[in-house]
């Protein structure tokens, strides 16, 4: 669905630009005074030109906006996974941990827990096994 909206906005900016340019110009450059058919190429302006652009103006701003949303509610969402591991788990929390909770890939959980461990002053420790541990204050 998200393919098809991007794809019908590019396609009613493209259509609707030109047509309102060739619209625009042809109004312009007329030296005539055959107001027949520059109200027919006003109309045409009009109804093939700006409102085709108006509706892929529309569904491009849509597709950012709700792009916008998605992005902070699984913010969100990471931020709250976060702090119920960090309950539950006393405080210490390794990458994996939190990767496999958030189903998200081990790059972007050490980023994150990179992130949160400055901003929450979390201490580490390395495990026998290897792995880092975040100790975070409660």
């Amino acid at each position: 669905m998200r393919r098809l909206q991007k794809a019908l906005a590019g396609a009613c900016l493209l259509f609707g630009l030109s047509i309102a340019l060739l619209a625009t110009t042809q109004l312009l450059d007329s030296d005539d005074d055959d107001w027949e058919d520059r109200a027919e190429t006003g109309v045409a302006l009009v109804v093939f030109g700006i409102a085709p652009t108006v509706l892929g103006t529309w569904l491009a701003w849509n597709l950012r906006h709700n792009h916008e949303q998605s992005s902070q509610m699984l913010a969100l969402q990471q931020e709250q996974l976060f702090l119920q591991l960090l309950q539950s788990q006393a405080g210490d929390l390794t990458i994996v941990q939190f990767a496999a909770a958030a189903q998200i890939p081990v790059e972007q959980a050490k980023a994150f827990l990179d992130q949160k461990a400055q901003v929450l002053n979390a201490s580490f420790e390395v495990k026998d096994t290897g792995a880092m541990v975040y100790r975070f204050p409660l």
